[in-house]
């Protein structure tokens, strides 16, 4: 039996997949500079994706998905799963009528929006919106909802081919807080389409991917100072305010008898109200894709205590936030102390003080933190 999940090279974002001996499953694509980095491992490789799964709407997991989708020799993708502003707001509208003023309006929160993220122009025109790109390709988003937004009231569990996915996040609220925040900054702008059309993708999906940065901008720097392990890894845990990161698809994937906590960049208090919704004091899987590139905000001793696991996977090249926080492999150290346990990170980082190495060596030798490991066959 093959089963086993890759991190390619995203730099700050992910881009992961999932493979068996009959599938193969794209989830996010990363940054669109990253595109160059991971491309040749699926274009000329792969006649066919299963499933192209984006987690959320963020840059850092989008825009690669929407260069490799626009790419001349993109492989067959028989399926797409994301919650973006079709799923969210309804279809685009193919009549002839156009809104020249509210178009003018939104467009401009499109600029705006893409003159705070640091990406290079992806195609089409600059802020062009992946709702778009599936629009404009054919592709069937969403088919096991009828194309609404996928959600764990909604949609408990699915399978593609052979995987079982059973929906963890996001919840119904989560989604709402992301339509509403939209809602209000049309109202802020006195904008009322009269009609869904390309500028109203491009620029939910712009305006969204950037608005925790605009509006919720109050992240927290990792403690690089020297200090301990334990000490780290019982700092108060404050959780990720991202409505976007809120809203990211996250999911328990099985195949055969083993199991893959994948949790995008989702909140620890969505799964462990999932955990509650499930009766499960504790669950044991065989690898976890930790949330949001290892971020402090979004591991919490509380989750890992209930997650049993040797295996944890995060995604990025410690840029521009010095991710992983120290925080969370601490945590992920101190819950796992007297077991044999990788972390496997997909770049060498240099953002790793020589102490926490050291101390993590000695006073936690069970615990191997390794470099460029890009791979986990389960």
């Amino acid at each position: 039996m093959m089963f086993k999940i890759r991190m390619h090279k995203a730099d700050n974002g992910d881009c992961v997949s999932i493979e068996t001996e009959s599938e193969f499953i794209l989830i996010d694509g990363g940054t669109a500079q990253s595109f160059d980095s991971w491309k040749t491992q699926i274009v000329g490789q792969l006649e066919k994706i299963d499933s192209v799964i984006v987690t959320h709407i963020d840059n850092d997991h989008v825009n690669g998905v929407i260069k490799l989708l626009m790419h001349p020799e993109c492989p067959t993708v028989d399926s797409v799963y994301f919650n973006g502003a079709e799923q969210l707001f309804g279809q685009l509208s193919t009549g002839d009528e156009v809104d020249n003023r509210t178009d003018i309006k939104l467009q401009a929160i499109s600029k705006e929006s893409s003159d705070i993220a640091d990406k290079e122009p992806i195609g089409y025109s600059e802020g062009t919106s992946l709702s778009y790109v599936i629009y404009d390709k054919g592709y069937q988003c969403n088919e096991v909802v009828g194309g609404k937004a996928l959600y764990r009231e909604k949609c408990r569990a699915f399978d593609i081919g052979s995987l079982k996915f059973t929906t963890i996040g996001p919840d119904l609220n989560s989604l709402s807080e992301l339509k509403r925040i939209w809602e209000d900054k049309l109202e802020e702008r006195n904008i009322r389409p009269r009609i869904i059309n390309k500028s109203y993708y491009d620029a939910f999906e712009q305006y969204a991917s950037n608005v925790k940065e605009v509006a919720l901008n109050n992240y927290q720097i990792s403690s690089t100072k020297q200090s301990s392990i334990e000490t780290l890894a019982n700092t108060v845990f404050e959780d990720d305010d991202s409505p976007t990161n809120r809203s990211s698809l996250s999911f328990l994937i099985e195949h055969d008898d083993k199991r893959i906590l994948y949790l995008g960049d989702c909140h620890a208090g969505i799964v462990n109200s999932w955990l509650d919704e499930q009766q499960l004091d504790k669950i044991k899987v065989d690898a976890v894709k930790i949330s949001h590139h290892g971020s402090q905000n979004n591991t919490s001793l509380e989750l890992l205590r209930r997650i049993e696991c040797n295996e944890y996977l995060i995604s990025t090249n410690g840029k521009p936030h010095d991710h992983p926080d120290l925080e969370t492999l601490a945590r992920i150290a101190i819950i796992n102390e007297n077991s044999d346990t990788n972390i496997h990170l997909n770049y060498n980082l240099e953002t790793i003080p020589d102490w926490f190495s050291s101390e993590l060596n000695h006073g936690y030798p069970r615990i191997n933190l390794l470099m460029d490991s890009c791979e986990v066959k389960l």
